[in-house]
């Protein structure tokens, strides 16, 4: 949002608010709470399918003849003719920005909850 306008309301809250005095109270119940995992589950699930696609690239790789089927694509590609490849060109862009946009409005659902 407007970070400016957040930094200054949280100054002046923190400014106008008297300190109470409670003895040491939360000091000990910060003390008693449980310590912060190292890692977050987002951080944990962000490793298991980074580890889950490396995987499954190497065994599609060897699975597939060693990469030969990129040849076989690439050789087919060029010999579209020009408006093929112009076609295919323009529906592999549109997806991909449909794509960010999905992406884009997904994170900002998710933020505004």
């Amino acid at each position: 949002m407007n970070v400016p306008l957040d930094n200054l309301l949280d100054a002046r809250l923190r400014d106008e608010t008297p300190y109470i005095d409670d003895a040491g109270f939360t000091a000990r119940v910060m003390k008693q709470l449980p310590s912060r995992r190292r890692f977050s589950w987002s951080t944990q699930r962000a490793f298991i399918i980074l580890a889950a696609t490396i995987l499954s690239v190497v065994i599609a790789y060897f699975a597939s003849g060693e990469g030969m089927f990129v040849h076989d694509a690439f050789a087919r590609v060029s010999s579209l003719r020009p408006l093929q490849l112009l076609l295919l060109i323009f529906a592999c862009g549109t997806g991909m920005t449909i794509a960010g946009l999905w992406a884009a409005l997904a994170r900002t659902r998710d933020t505004a909850l």
